[in-house]
């Protein structure tokens, strides 16, 4: 049962004699050319050199970022001409769209963030990595993207390297036949499509910058206080930690099922039926001290129509997002390319922990091919095809001996019990008998006097607006070998704000009479299986008017209380062995 990455910029670096060992594609150290050793900067080197004009440009005409909306007055060039080590790898006049970069600058902070992400920080790591022998390895970029560096073939992302090792004071500079391609991650990708615009707007709502204490230069202590000259902050998102997947993260690889804004609204009206929200919840509590005397409180959440129409829009798109996401790494050895095909995976697990077998996994990504993107695959589908019981409408099991509220005329105990039973298992061949050892752990109401009808009352949280089929699991009582009959009562809130106590009556023939319900012994059914306990339908088609999900201090209860007359105490047992309370949801029907 359910319940309701970062980036960051540079800390100083060591100087160039220390980082000369830490080369990415060459064990030697890096010899820096006479002619520019001590003199010329990063900077100066691309400045003064006539195939990187327009790549000048650019780094001149954009301020460094320390987040996304947090500008500097420091630009590029004045970055690359200090004492912080950096490799460059400069995209060659001619060969990346200049004039675009140019436009996208002009149009404001936004283009000029795009250019900054895109082509500069995709152009440049941190260090000294020198073009030098025949190793590969994975470069992570300024922008935390990840770039194959090498060195055999000479080339960055596929991109070739025309000349290579141009040593600077501070670094190095490579000169490509292009500027490296750019992928987003899944989060800036689903920024980028209009037609993910409710997704992307409801993500938002947890967007965030943390400051990043670690990666921040501290300045003089004033007062008491620490003051920082240079603070650098991350983006974070709140809901990403909810389900368990850093969509930004570039060290991570997942599949995201991408409803468009049609899908979305779809899903929305779909789903928003089921929690329907009042604005006060009144809630008896009684409870019971090590000496049996019981207490009562009562207690009363309020919220205002702004507040309740907040936590409706949440679930609602809650449960729409919270399964959209399916890390790769997870899935049983499956590479992504097998989602979708009918019988390549038995099942697939989202990140927020629900399985979906085949073939309605398949179904979940409509048919769609996928978008390749820096930390995965993107999947932008037309149609919401998550089924209600796979996504929201959960069997909902409440173990008695942990949801037990309070109780009467009975001493509460967890119980585990252990039964041998000979049973058959083809009811048609006498001959096929079985040994089972029944081994579960139930609450155990022991009655305080023999002539004392035993009750407890359960709460049941986080239940949705929906019809349900409610049951009692009884375990057969083996001390005596007697089944139980008992009353039940359930508690739950009206439209009307009040709260209503149903007497619950029994399906006639089936498991009771009247008010009295009646457990069955162990039995074996007619396809030979064999029961040890009893699952007894206590409500069927139940409306529960009112949503629970996310309310703390209010619930509905369930009251169960053995029933068993003087003349009945050979029949029944008043000693209850209770092993849970199960809901079964139903889905709603179109109107």
């Amino acid at each position: 049962m359910k319940r309701l990455h970062r980036y960051s910029f540079i800390s100083r670096s060591l100087p160039l004699l220390l980082l000369l060992v830490a080369s990415s594609c060459s064990d030697d150290h890096f010899t820096v050319d006479p002619e520019v050793e001590g003199r010329s900067t990063v900077w100066e080197t691309i400045k003064s050199n006539s195939e990187l004009s327009e790549f000048a440009d650019i780094l001149s005409s954009i301020h460094y970022s320390k987040s996304r909306g947090n500008t500097t007055s420091q630009t590029y060039a004045d970055l690359l001409n200090h004492d912080q080590t950096f490799t460059v790898w400069a995209p060659a006049n001619g060969t990346f769209n200049y004039e675009n970069c140019k436009q996208l600058i002009a149009s404001g902070s936004a283009g000029a963030y795009k250019v900054e992400t895109e082509l500069i920080r995709n152009c440049m790591a941190r260090y000294t990595h020198l073009l030098s022998g025949s190793k590969v390895e994975e470069i992570k970029l300024f922008n935390d993207k990840s770039a194959i560096f090498n060195c055999a073939s000479a080339t960055l992302k596929n991109q070739t390297i025309t000349r290579s090792n141009i040593g600077a004071a501070n670094g190095v500079v490579h000169i490509l036949s292009g500027a490296p391609t750019y992928l987003p991650n899944i989060y800036e990708f689903i920024e980028s499509r209009t037609d993910l615009d409710s997704l992307n707007r409801f993500l938002k709502t947890y967007e965030e910058q943390v400051f990043n204490e670690s990666q921040s230069t501290q300045g003089p202590t004033i007062d008491g206080n620490i003051t920082w000259v240079d603070s650098i902050s991350y983006l974070d998102n709140r809901y990403f930690n909810v389900i368990n997947a850093q969509l930004n993260s570039e060290d991570s690889t997942y599949v995201m099922v991408m409803p468009n804004n049609d899908a979305w609204t779809y899903a929305y009206n779909k789903i928003r039926g089921y929690y329907n929200y009042q604005p006060e919840y009144v809630q008896t509590i009684v409870s019971v001290d090590d000496n049996g005397n019981e207490s009562t409180e009562t207690k009363t959440t309020s919220y205002s129509q702004e507040e309740i129409d907040s936590i409706t829009r949440f679930y609602i798109n809650h449960t729409t997002a919270r399964n959209l996401v399916f890390n790769v790494n997870e899935q049983f050895g499956h590479p992504y390319t097998d989602f979708t095909k009918p019988g390549a995976c038995d099942s697939l697990k989202s990140t927020w922990g629900d399985a979906f077998d085949d073939p309605h996994s398949v179904a979940l990504f409509d048919g769609k091919s996928p978008v390749e993107l820096s930390n995965g695959y993107a999947y932008v589908v037309d149609h919401f095809n998550y089924r209600p019981e796979d996504s929201w409408l959960f069997l909902e099991d409440y173990e008695a001996e942990r949801y037990y509220e309070s109780y009467s005329s009975c001493t509460p105990l967890s119980n585990r019990i252990y039964t041998n039973w000979s049973y058959m298992t083809d009811s048609t061949d006498i001959s096929t008998l079985k040994d089972t050892l029944i081994q579960e752990t139930v609450l155990r109401l022991s009655p305080t006097r023999a002539t004392a009808n035993s009750s407890v009352t359960f709460r049941l949280p986080n239940t949705l607006s929906t019809k349900y089929d409610i049951y009692a699991v009884m375990a057969y009582n083996t001390s005596v070998n007697r089944p139980y009959q008992f009353r039940a009562n359930l508690n739950y809130h009206k439209s009307s704000r009040t709260s209503s106590r149903q007497q619950l009556t029994a399906i006639e023939g089936v498991n009771g009479s009247g008010r009295n319900f009646v457990s069955k012994p162990p039995h074996v059914d007619e396809k030979g299986q064999f029961h040890f306990n009893d699952s007894v339908l206590v409500a069927k088609d139940f409306e529960l008017p009112v949503a629970y999900v996310g309310i703390e201090d209010a619930y509905v209860t369930l009251e169960i209380q053995s029933y068993m007359t003087s003349s009945q105490r050979t029949t029944y047992t008043n000693e209850l062995l209770i092993d849970k309370i199960v809901l079964v949801p139903k889905e709603k029907t179109e109107e």
